[in-house]
């Protein structure tokens, strides 16, 4: 199995021949969909680059974007479709339920979007090499029967983000001790989500518990949603205060 560290290598030497394409042949060339994690470290590494990379979504927040390289003459044209997917019971599917579906299709990680689950629909941005073959073979989501189409891109809902503040104080701005309050568990509960590889700072996998957190900063953890961090002052005891502006 490749390293965390080793896979993002192989992705920018992807993206680097992807550069020198484009440049070589003044054309656009256009990549996958990239993670959050991976647009991090894209964006460390940009300055190696022969040309800057272009990313969109599909939408202009969207967290998982496409890498292109494109001329200045050219006009952008991300190859970027979506499909809706309709249930009578969509509120009992979860955004593992759709991404597994589309996995066990058959269809690769890198070629899938943003998913966007509302109260009655699904709408999954996806590549155009596996849209219409998406549409057209998915029929079941869990446990429960779907009806799946393609729709333009115009017509995909922006996701509505619910924020809620999280307060309280901590020891020490070690990561460890924020995603504690930031999860409700315990100390020792939350090294395990950071060992594990579950925590992100600013986008990167971050698995170093004594990591200090400053204000601004943003960190998710799987399964719980993002916060950005919003750091106090201190208390009679010495505690620091904090502020978790979190969303889904």
């Amino acid at each position: 199995m490749h390293s965390l560290d080793s896979r993002h290598s192989i992705m920018f030497a992807h993206i680097f021949d992807m550069a020198l394409q484009s440049d070589k042949y003044s054309r656009g060339v256009y990549g996958d969909f990239l993670s959050e994690n991976s647009l991090a470290e894209l964006s460390a590494r940009a300055s190696f680059l022969p040309l800057q990379p272009v990313l969109f979504g599909g939408f202009e927040d969207a967290e998982r974007k496409m890498v292109a390289f494109i001329p200045e003459y050219e006009e952008a044209d991300f190859p970027i479709c979506a499909i809706k997917i309709t249930s009578p019971r969509i509120k009992n599917l979860s955004h593992r339920d759709f991404l597994g579906s589309l996995l066990g299709l058959g269809i690769k990680r890198e070629k899938c979007g943003d998913i966007i689950i509302g109260e009655d629909s699904c709408h999954i941005l996806l590549h155009s090499d596996v849209a219409s073959f998406a549409a057209n073979s998915l029929s079941k989501v869990g446990r429960e029967g779907v009806h799946t189409e393609s729709v333009p891109l115009s017509d995909v809902p922006l996701p509505q983000k619910t924020f809620k503040p999280i307060t309280g104080t901590v020891s020490t701005l070690r990561l460890d001790a924020v995603v504690s309050l930031f999860t409700g568990k315990g100390r020792s509960k939350a090294a395990e989500l950071v060992w594990g590889g579950l925590v992100f700072v600013n986008g990167i996998c971050i698995q170093k518990n004594d990591m200090r957190l400053n204000d601004g900063d943003i960190i998710s953890v799987r399964g719980k949603g993002k916060a950005t961090v919003e750091i106090g002052g201190k208390s009679k005891k010495d505690r620091i205060f904090i502020t978790l502006n979190s969303w889904v």
